[in-house]
């Protein structure tokens, strides 16, 4: 559960689509500012480069988002301020230029952000375990067919190795949300750094693009946690179709670890490493989500009780019905005579007119209901500082009914297994930690054991 739990503002700077203008000062590389949108922060990075003709060329990314190389129109640019203009979305930045910062004020629809710009750090320093060429193991992008015929695209790194023998690997499923083979978000790319590590330790993996997602076909809009527990199968057969691979599992983040563990109920893979993966019931972890951030608010108690109450029962009717399209609040509010604050009720009645059925399944999947059946080797993990997905219930639920699983809890770290100070979803992008040590080493320790035995 990494990137669906945003905030509709999140999605201010989507779709921009800008021009060039002229400048009369070089502002050459990368400059970076965060918009702060009260619970998250939005990083903003734009890139300036002089051409040969003196005129500026300005590209701008939003990294939280997955933007990169949106142009941009330069209004104005003189040796102490800059000018930029937003047209699709109506907005802009002005700002005032000084030795090593732009400080202005970014503007959209008539809501004003302060928005100061310094130069980019480098990847290296930003994301330091993201993994940087030469690479000592071999790496190959290919395709392979899901079950229904839709053409997934994904990464297959081989480690190298003169023995003769197979090699375990892992194929690696995604949380929700639209990510990509790196299941990358804020820069960071954990997939990434977990296969880089495997390769250097003589563990194959394949991870791939979600259907509809980066190079991958297929419709993600219309997908479930179910169509994507049958293109993590598929991804396993065809990693258990290249000749060198031994003994193979499926390593899942969030949601992706709950897929990983519901494929090993069903005796597909030879293991399984669950990754914050949700044992605890659906909507138990979605209510649980919500009373997080009802305790962030000057609410009074009763409010707040009232609210999930109302909460809950959207949610059941859901479950009961497949749809909240006639799920009457107003009149639920009466004849329970609850005192519901009016942004809870705007926040509710947004989230009633979002729900599909990739939602409506989550908040049905109650893994106890089948975590009993997995023999094979198990795995899991989660961090005391999880947000998302919270530590202790949801491991206990699998020291009790997975029979030998293996069950980790980590001080410290969040949702994305990063060492943090609060575990919020802000948090994540301020760290340059992609994934915990300890946690990459426990992993592939866990790995080589299976290959072991």
């Amino acid at each position: 559960m990494t990137k669906n739990h945003f905030n509709s503002a999140r999605y201010i700077l989507i779709a921009m689509s800008l021009i060039i203008g002229i400048s009369a000062r070089s502002l050459t590389g990368a400059w970076r500012g965060d918009l702060n949108l009260g619970q998250i922060k939005l990083g903003l990075v734009f890139n300036f480069t002089e051409g040969t003709d003196g005129k500026t060329t300005c590209t701008l990314d939003v990294p939280a988002q997955g933007a990169k190389d949106v142009p941009a129109l330069v209004d104005f640019c003189d040796t102490d301020s800059v000018a930029i203009s937003i047209k699709l979305i109506n907005g802009s930045f002005r700002g005032k230029i000084k030795a090593n910062e732009i400080n202005g004020t970014f503007s959209q629809r008539g809501y004003n952000f302060p928005l100061t710009l310094t130069p980019e750090k480098d990847i290296s320093v930003r994301r330091p375990q993201t993994p940087c060429p030469p690479f000592p193991y071999t790496q190959i992008d290919t395709t392979f067919t899901s079950f229904d015929g839709t053409l997934l695209s994904g990464t297959l790194v081989i480690p190298l190795t003169t023995s003769s023998a197979k090699i375990p690997a892992v194929v690696m499923v995604t949380g929700s949300g639209p990510q990509n083979r790196d299941e990358e978000l804020f820069e960071h790319r954990p997939f990434a750094v977990i296969a880089d590590q495997l390769a250097r330790n003589g563990i194959a993996s394949f991870r791939y693009d979600d259907r509809g997602t980066a190079k991958s076909k297929g419709d993600f809009a219309t997908s479930t946690s179910e169509t994507f527990k049958k293109d993590a199968e598929s991804a396993l057969n065809f990693l258990k179709s290249v000749s060198c691979i031994g003994k193979t599992g499926v390593l899942g983040h969030s949601e992706g670890g709950t897929i990983a563990l519901k494929l090993a109920s069903e005796n597909k893979p030879d293991f399984v490493i669950s990754l914050a993966g949700m044992a605890v019931s659906g909507k138990d972890c979605i209510l649980l989500q919500n009373k997080r951030a009802l305790d962030k608010t000057d609410l009074s108690e009763q409010q707040k009780e009232e609210s999930l109450r109302l909460i809950a029962a959207g949610f059941d009717h859901l479950i009961a019905h497949g749809s909240v399209s006639d799920f009457n609040v107003e009149n639920y509010i009466k004849e329970n005579n609850l005192n519901i604050p009016p942004q809870v009720l705007a926040s509710l009645t947004t989230s009633i007119k979002r729900s599909n059925e990739w939602f409506r399944e989550l908040l049905s999947t109650n893994p106890v209901e089948w975590l009993g059946k997995i023999k094979k080797p198990v795995l899991a993990v989660n961090g005391t500082l999880d947000t998302q997905v919270e530590s202790e219930s949801n491991l206990d639920i699998i020291r009790k009914h997975v029979r030998n699983a293996e069950v980790k809890s980590y001080p410290g770290l969040n949702h994305l297994l990063q060492h943090a100070t609060t575990g919020e979803v802000s948090e994540y992008g301020d760290i340059t930690e992609t994934i915990s040590p300890e946690v990459l080493t426990d992993i592939t320790l866990f790995i080589k054991n299976q290959h072991n035995n």
